[in-house]
């Protein structure tokens, strides 16, 4: 029996493992169904039930960690690039206005950023963090890798 106890757990067939396979590849339950073999007329449904199987999304997140790993996205290269989109977003650059004198684009004394943008990379960047593995955050320490940054950054 699965852990909790509902039924006993079981390998993907060939066509579910093709499902994800095709699923990764186009986003598209439906049409992933389709090519996996299973009917036009009961694919759509037939995608979207295979999606909520907890066996289908198991294989899927060991191929998605599978495909990341190949081109070299892990858990501290999308930290990264998180704090980076924050600093970014915090950095004050001049407003431009139209001169109607010069008609040209020039600066109007003001500056501005883009707070909303680092409010959803901020979350975005706790949502990552809470999302790490006991093994995951062993490897990243977010803190130490931070107070690493924390001369060139804003945050």
């Amino acid at each position: 029996m699965s852990s909790s106890g509902s039924k006993p757990e079981r390998g993907l067939n060939p066509r579910q493992k093709r499902f994800v396979e095709e699923y990764l590849l186009c986003g598209d339950p439906a049409a992933a169904a389709e090519a996996a073999g299973y009917s036009p007329v009961t694919a759509a449904a037939q995608g979207e039930r295979l999606l909520r199987t907890p066996e289908v999304q198991r294989y899927r997140r060991e191929r998605e960690r599978k495909l990341f790993e190949a081109v070299g996205v892990t858990h501290a290269w999308i930290g990264r690039r998180l704090v980076e989109i924050v600093d970014r977003c915090m950095q004050a650059t001049p407003h431009y206005a139209r001169n109607p004198e010069t008609k040209q684009r020039e600066p109007d004394g003001t500056w501005e950023f883009d707070p909303a943008g680092a409010m959803r990379a901020l979350h975005e960047l706790e949502e990552h963090i809470r999302s790490l593995s006991p093994e995951d955050e062993e490897k990243f320490s977010f803190e130490d890798w931070l107070a690493e940054q924390q001369e060139g950054s804003r945050l």
